[in-house]
């Protein structure tokens, strides 16, 4: 095998055995020192290539844990926060929840009186139009339990992440204050879960009311049917209007309780 050939065949075996460069290598020709000088690039590389595999290829997993641990300590100052203005967001939701049971429950006695009060020789149009708004009120009040047990929940979580942080703390006085923040908050929640609870136990009952007197005018859908509901359809409005002033009680508390919980509404107290 001719000299140039043994170096070069040298020169491909210590490429991938960390070698170095033969020193005969200068006696060859200016042809062949390109490939020398090539090769020695790459040896002169290979302790970078195999650092990068092995990062790369023999410890991605040990890469992700400490991905994940750098973002759980970039969190962890966070999440009690964003924990209060998810509840405050819950409690904006009931409180939009409670505005929407106001309007299906203005727009149902609306129909009802229209029916009642101001009948046209068809009956029909009237009363599918009091029944279509009837239904629109059912559904109203099923979004609003749905939207007004989110916020239970939602507050559950957040004082139960305050509660925890309350045990991390040394300093007494900081403590002993975080702690009746925390109670400020907790007895604001119960005042307005109490009364959204009284509000809408009084909606469903007015609504079982308005659901008998529709099953009524069905079966006597008749100029003497509509005059014997008319004395119950007085006695609707007057509960009616009760009902109205309790939805816009839950949805003022809920609004004030949100703007307890959240860091992004209302304005600071001196």
């Amino acid at each position: 095998m001719p000299k140039y050939a043994r170096i070069f065949t040298r020169g491909l075996a210590n490429r991938w055995n960390g070698g170095t460069l033969p020193e005969d290598a200068s006696n060859t020709n200016d042809s062949m020192k390109l490939h020398y000088a090539e090769w020695k690039f790459r040896a002169e590389n290979m302790s970078l290539y195999r650092v990068t595999k092995r990062v790369g290829g023999a410890q991605p997993l040990a890469l992700a844990a400490l991905l994940l641990l750098v973002t759980w300590l970039a969190g962890c100052g966070t999440t009690v926060y964003k924990q209060g203005d998810r509840a405050a967001d819950s409690a904006q939701s009931a409180a939009l929840g409670f505005q929407t049971e106001s309007q299906a429950l203005a727009g149902t006695m609306a129909t009802l009186s229209d029916l009642v009060d101001k009948p046209a020789p068809d009956l029909k149009p009237q009363y599918q139009s009091f029944s279509a708004a009837l239904d629109g009120l059912v559904a109203a009040l099923k979004r609003g339990e749905v939207a007004h047990n989110h916020l239970v929940r939602s507050n559950a979580a957040f004082l139960a992440t305050w509660d925890k942080q309350l045990t991390t703390m040394t300093n007494a006085d900081i403590r002993s204050r975080s702690e009746a923040r925390r109670a400020d908050v907790s007895n604001q929640f119960d005042a307005a879960h109490k009364r959204c609870l009284e509000a809408q136990d009084a909606l469903r009952s007015l609504i079982g009311y308005l659901q008998d007197l529709r099953k009524a005018l069905s079966m006597d859908l008749t100029r003497g049917g509509i005059d014997a509901a008319k004395p119950l359809v007085r006695n609707a409005n007057t509960t009616a209007d009760k009902v109205q002033a309790d939805l816009a009680q839950a949805g003022t508390d809920l609004k004030a309780l949100s703007v307890q919980m959240s860091s992004g509404r209302g304005q600071v107290t001196q």
